[in-house]
């Protein structure tokens, strides 16, 4: 009976047995098709290991494709002291995820290949249409007091007035004379109002009659 193998493939080794998942660099298949895997370099079997130089002859390992996506950014940065050289860039290595199926060896033919069962999500608009239809809960309301809506529903009367009637009022204030200033009262009107002061001569032919 196999029990694990050594397969290289985008220039990586990977120790691989039935049943296991590992990422590795992209291969050109569509998720849920089969590849073949002939770069085995190393079967251990019953009688013991079976070292390829390099590879194995006649082994195989079929793997069913999970996944096609990219790995995280890493940034390359290169620097020169002294000579204000500076270069940045990134990259991003695409992955393609594989589940380890059979090991075959001495040439034999893989069997039919048969897809793991997937679970079916729902789609989104499935489950807004669920959520959409869902009765809604039910909510205990306080009634209104009855001022309180008689108030609501009495609107209070809104002032017309026109333009013209406005106008009409701004003229009229405007047209209206106003009381003409009080004068003021100089020191000569004031001396002009007083009667003059009786000379001495009047006031002894006064007392003398």
């Amino acid at each position: 009976m196999t029990s694990y193998a050594v397969i290289q493939t985008g220039g990586k080794q990977y120790q691989v047995k039935s049943g296991d998942v590992i990422d590795v660099e992209k291969l050109e298949a569509e998720v849920g098709t089969r590849v073949e895997l002939a770069d085995v370099r190393l079967v251990s079997v019953e009688s013991g290991l079976s070292v390829g130089t390099p590879s194995v002859d006649g082994a195989m390992v079929t793997a069913e494709v999970q996944d096609q996506f990219r790995g995280p950014k890493i940034i390359i940065f290169k620097y020169k002291s002294k000579t204000h050289y500076r270069k940045k860039n990134g990259h991003r290595q695409s992955y393609t995820r594989i589940r380890i199926q059979d090991i075959l060896t001495g040439g034999a033919t893989p069997p039919p290949f048969v897809p793991t069962a997937k679970v079916e999500v729902a789609p989104a608009e499935a489950v807004a249409s669920e959520v959409a239809t869902a009765p809604a809960p039910a909510r205990r309301t306080r009634a209104a007091p009855a001022t309180t809506a008689e108030a609501t529903t009495e609107a209070p009367a809104k002032r017309t007035r026109t333009r013209a009637a406005t106008a009409a009022t701004t003229t009229e204030a405007t047209t209206e004379e106003k009381p003409a200033p009080a004068k003021r009262r100089t020191r000569a009107a004031a001396s002009k109002e007083t009667p003059a002061e009786e000379t001495p001569a009047e006031t002894s032919e006064e007392t003398q009659n």
